[in-house]
Parts: C-alpha cells; sequence; structure tokens
C-alpha cells in the first residue's frame, strides 16, 4: 500500500512547495496568471460563441418547418448568388401543379411579401406583410394563438383580414385585446382575426414581427413591386411527408418547373429549388468556419499566456538555484527537482484557467440576458479548459523544470 502512496504523498509536497513559492512572489504570480486566464477566456467564449451561432441558425431553420422546399423564380447558380437581373417566373398555377403532380407533398404555401405599414388610433410600425394562404400554417408549423388562422373563404374573397405576430401585437395593442380590433395596412382597415403564436428571436432577427394576411388582398389592396402578372408569386414553401420524400421531391420539382417553362437541356433554371437539410448543411458548415476562426485567432492569446509562463519559470529556476543545490545536497533526485517546478508551472495555469472559466460563464450569461444570444459553455467544455490550462502549464514549463534538474549541486550552492 505504501508503494501506491508514496507518489501521491510526493505530488502533495510538490504542490504545497508550489503554493509557497507562488505566495511568496504573489504580485508576479498574478500577473502571469493573467496571461493564461485572459487565453482560456477567449478559447471557451469563442466555442460558446460559435455554438451559439449554431444553435441559433438551427433555431431560425425550424421556424421555418421541417421536411420543406423553397422555390424563388432566380436562376440556379449552384452555391453562386442568385442574379436578380435574370429573375424568372412562378406563378400560382405553378403552385397547384407542383401539388397535384409531385409524389410525397402534403401542402403548398405561395406567397407575396412586402413591407408595410401597420396603425392604429395614436400608434404606427412598420413590418412584414406576408401575402399567403391557409397552407402556409401547415407547411411552417404556424397557428394562431388567440383568434384563428386564415381560411380558403379568407382567400377566395380577398377578405381584409389578418393574423399578426407577438410583437406587432404587443406595439398596436398594448391594452392586451387584439382579436376583432380594426388596424389600418397602408392606409387599409383590416380585421385582426388572430394572433400568431410566439417563435422568439434569433441572431437578432425577430420571427413574431409579422403580419399574415390573404394572398389576394395582399395583390388586390396593398402595393407591391414584385408582382410581374396577376397570378405571379414571390416564392412558394413545400411541405413533404418526410424526408426520403423531400429528396425525391426536389427533383421532381425541378423537372416540372423545367417542363412548365420549356427550358431547354443544360440550360440554367431560372428558378432555385432548395430544401431545409440543404440550408442546416450549408449554414453548419458556414458557423463551423466561423467557430474555428474565432478559436484560431484565440489560441493566440493562450499561447502567449504559455511563453509567459515558460519565461516566468525560467526566471524562477534562477532566482532558486541555491534552494535547488540545497535540495539535491539533502537526496533530492533529479525527477524531484523537475516535478517541483512542472507542478508549479501546472498550478499557476489551473488557477488562470479557473479564473478565465469564470469570466467566459460571466460573459456568456451576458450574451443571453442582454443581447439573447445563446452562448451555451456545457460542463465537458468547463473541464477540459481547466485540464487543458494544466497541460499548458506542462508544455511551456517542461523546459524550465528540465534545466532546474540537470543543474549541478556544487555548481548550484556556490551561486549568489
Amino acid at each position: 500500500m505504501s508503494r501506491f502512496l508514496n507518489p501521491i504523498a510526493d505530488w502533495g509536497v510538490n504542490v504545497a512547495i508550489a503554493m509557497t513559492a507562488l505566495r511568496t512572489n504573489l504580485m508576479r504570480s498574478i500577473l502571469t496568471t493573467l496571461g493564461v486566464m485572459i487565453g482560456v477566456f477567449s478559447v471557451i467564449l469563442a466555442v460558446a460563441v460559435g455554438n451559439g451561432a449554431q444553435v441559433s441558425v438551427t433555431q431560425q431553420i425550424a421556424t421555418l418547418g421541417s421536411n420543406m422546399a423553397i422555390v424563388v423564380p432566380e436562376p440556379d447558380n449552384g452555391d453562386g448568388p442568385p442574379r436578380p437581373a435574370e429573375r424568372g417566373r412562378l406563378t400560382e398555377r405553378d403552385a397547384k401543379a407542383v401539388e397535384r403532380q409531385v409524389p410525397g407533398v402534403n401542402a403548398v404555401a405561395p406567397q407575396i411579401r412586402n413591407g408595410v405599414q401597420v396603425a392604429t388610433a395614436g400608434r404606427s410600425v412598420s413590418t412584414l406583410a406576408i401575402g399567403a394562404t391557409p397552407a402556409y400554417g401547415i407547411v411552417s408549423n404556424i397557428t394562431a394563438s388567440e383568434g384563428r388562422f386564415l381560411t380558403d373563404s379568407d382567400v377566395s374573397s380577398a377578405a381584409r383580414v389578418a393574423v399578426i405576430g407577438e410583437t406587432v401585437a404587443n406595439r398596436i395593442f398594448p391594452e392586451g385585446i387584439a382579436v376583432g380590433q380594426t388596424m389600418r395596412i397602408n392606409r387599409v382597415p383590416f380585421v385582426v382575426i388572430g394572433i400568431l403564436e410566439g417563435k422568439g428571436s434569433n441572431l437578432g432577427n425577430d420571427n413574431d414581427d409579422q403580419i399574415i394576411v390573404p394572398i389576394s388582398t395582399l395583390r388586390q389592396r396593398l402595393s407591391t413591386a414584385a408582382a410581374q402578372g396577376p397570378d405571379d408569386i414571390q416564392l412558394m414553401f413545400v411541405g413533404f411527408d418526410d424526408e426520403e420524400a423531400l429528396t425525391a421531391g426536389q427533383k421532381e420539382i425541378k423537372s416540372l418547373l423545367r417542363a412548365r417553362y420549356r427550358v431547354a437541356k443544360g440550360s440554367v433554371n431560372p428558378f432555385t429549388v432548395r430544401t431545409t437539410t440543404e440550408i442546416a448543411e450549408a449554414t453548419g458548415t458556414v458557423t463551423q468556419i466561423f467557430q474555428a476562426v474565432l478559436v484560431a485567432i484565440a489560441s493566440i492569446s493562450l499561447l502567449v499566456g504559455g511563453i509567459g509562463i515558460m519565461n516566468i519559470m525560467l526566471v524562477s529556476v534562477t532566482e532558486r538555484t541555491r534552494e535547488i543545490g540545497l535540495r539535491m545536497a539533502l537526496g533530492a533526485k533529479r525527477r524531484d527537482i523537475r516535478n517541483q517546478f512542472l507542478v508549479e508551472a501546472a498550478v499557476l495555469c489551473i488557477i488562470g484557467g479557473a479564473m478565465g472559466l469564470t469570466l467566459a460563464l460571466l460573459a456568456a450569461f451576458a450574451f443571453q440576458s442582454i443581447a439573447d444570444f445563446p452562448a451555451p459553455i456545457g460542463w465537458d467544455t468547463a473541464l477540459m479548459s481547466v485540464a487543458f490550462s494544466a497541460v499548458i502549464g506542462l508544455v511551456f514549463g517542461g523546459y524550465p523544470a528540465i534545466r532546474a534538474s540537470r543543474l549541478s549541486p556544487i555548481e548550484a550552492l556556490r551561486s549568489e
């Protein structure tokens, strides 16, 4: 049993000696620890911000709906940006054809979108108006928490009714009673028939700052420069039964629209079809690159902190040369001297890592509370940060420790 306890006791003695040495040069120890603290703080916060960006993007895509294809009348340039000058065309007739002819489709939601001014007595806000059909609620998983959603009769009669988001409701009806009230959209009176269930905000984008009106009403009553014809639309959401149907349906939509618009073989599609899965993968790649860049930049400060540890430990070896020689003369082995300085470097870095972790937790809390931006720091990240701090101490304290262990006892005792 003593064979196993003795190494533990030796390391305990080294930790005690390290703490004594750090207290002896307290100010120097604090300044040295700051470098590691800033480095660990930067790396943890960079990881948290990157994770938060991924969470926000995932939530943003989830608000659109699952197993959905988005079709827009823009040329399909692959991964390149769309070219508005070559804008194509989509119509409500195309939406009906997709719903009839593409297998696995459960709903198609054609849309027109336009910025509008909403006003009541003494209050006015700018928001986004979405001209849609009842299928929009099915595809986007949107329901009314109060009142009701759009119906087919609302669309066929071009009724002047609107379903408003929570943000709009709170701004123009602060008294809390919105359903049944009248408001003006671009000076046209509309009746509020429902309030949308809240979806929150992501990356500064308020998903509840919108209103939904019948697509026919938006086309007839509210000005929009996007429509080129009597049934032109800006985009359509196509909902599928499952992910397998979505994958096959994307190709079917392209084939159907190419046939309807007589697109020659080899020509660029005058429309773009993207799935929520593709959008999630693309944005995930971007956020991962963003996170890697942040961590790489933050790691520079951690490297600088490690170099500072090495510098201070070399100074400490020089100052304590006589102590090293005395310990060797009293029977200390080279590994004891080496371990002593390694433990001192590791203790310095662990203290700096714990302080950096504490600051990162406070900063993450501030991000979530003030900026409404998620910055999750898991227990695995916290524990790995402290462990990594110890590794930094062992790596950068290795050379000073080895140098101290190789000193000659006689020459060490002679030093002043």
